[in-house]
């Protein structure tokens, strides 16, 4: 007999949170046992962002590109569900491709963050190039070389 279930939903300060009660008896039990667990969840957990999608992360240098170095960014929003009082101890790690080189497209992944938790990674998200980096060629270096060149005569 599977008497009366709840499934109960409630946001607060962004995080959203649900309760589910199964074989409640009555209706103000099923209320009252929703509400607890909602409480609890509301008084002992957070939601711990990180980031949101396409926020600039760190700039690395480009071998071979016509531009020296490229912007990263998060490739999606990064976040984690955490007990309030784990919320201070996070470090942030930063894990780069060997090598960068041109080519290098737009929304390439170069990359990666973790978020770590006394030695546990909790969250990862790629981390990608900002915008394409062409390779250095002959007619790229001598039009480089000619600017420098007339921008040190107009000095």
């Amino acid at each position: 007999m599977a008497l009366y279930n709840l499934s109960a939903s409630a946001t607060r300060n962004g995080l959203s949170l649900i309760a589910v009660i199964m074989k409640a008896p009555s209706t103000k039990l099923r209320f009252e046992e929703a509400t607890k667990l909602l409480d609890y969840g509301f008084s002992n957990f957070t939601f711990k962002e990180f980031g949101k999608k396409d926020d600039v992360v760190t700039n690395v240098l480009v071998k071979k590109g016509i531009q020296s170095d490229v912007d990263l960014k998060l490739e999606n929003n990064v976040g984690v569900l955490l007990q309030k009082s784990e919320d201070k101890n996070i470090e942030q790690e930063i894990i780069l491709d060997e090598n960068i080189s041109a080519p290098i497209s737009s929304g390439q992944k170069l990359g990666e963050i973790h978020y770590v938790l006394d030695g546990e990674t909790i969250s990862t998200c790629n981390l990608i190039a900002t915008k394409n980096v062409d390779k250095i060629n002959l007619f790229s270096m001598s039009k480089s070389i000619y600017y420098n060149w007339i921008n040190l005569l107009r000095n």
